[in-house]
């Protein structure tokens, strides 16, 4: 019985078992920034360096960040074995495109497969709506960050 090329798995998930481009040149930092791509110099990437370096106090050394084009597929367990992040911030990206069959609150600290995860929407959606930004920073950002409240996570585990 062949199971590669039906129903059950079609082969639009063979993007889960490849290596992938993205990932190529980055190494181990804590957080890992997954986001939907925006133009450089963009009032979204200000936002996100924003909410990063005066919020969250990271520096550059502490993150790896991925943009990833609409509907791109990237392989959760081949970004967790190569970069062995403590935190995945997901902005305007699902758990799903990952390969990741898991619910997650947006804008709250989630626990998976070892790591503290925080999803929330798009930087431009977080841009306009002030309650959503009030939300995600002190549901997440602040407590993960800022309180510790789960650890110092900006080191590598022993």
């Amino acid at each position: 019985m062949k199971i590669i090329n039906t129903d059950i798995i079609p082969a639009a998930n063979d993007v889960f078992w490849q290596d992938n481009s993205l990932t190529e040149g980055l190494s181990y930092r804590p957080v890992l920034i997954l986001t939907s791509e925006f133009d450089s110099g963009s009032a979204e990437e200000e936002q996100l360096i924003g909410i990063l370096k005066s919020g969250c106090r990271l520096m550059e050394a502490q993150y790896n960040l991925i943009h990833l084009k609409q509907d791109t597929h990237i392989a959760w367990h081949k970004m967790r074995d190569q970069l062995e992040p403590r935190v995945v911030l997901l902005f305007n990206i699902s758990p799903a495109q990952l390969g990741i069959s898991a619910l997650m609150r947006l804008n709250f600290i989630n626990n998976f497969d070892n790591c503290y995860w925080i999803p929330t929407l798009s930087l431009t959606h977080i841009m306009q709506d002030k309650e959503l930004k009030g939300q995600l920073w002190n549901n997440a950002l602040k407590p993960m960050f800022v309180e510790k409240t789960h650890g110092e996570v900006l080191v590598k585990r022993g």
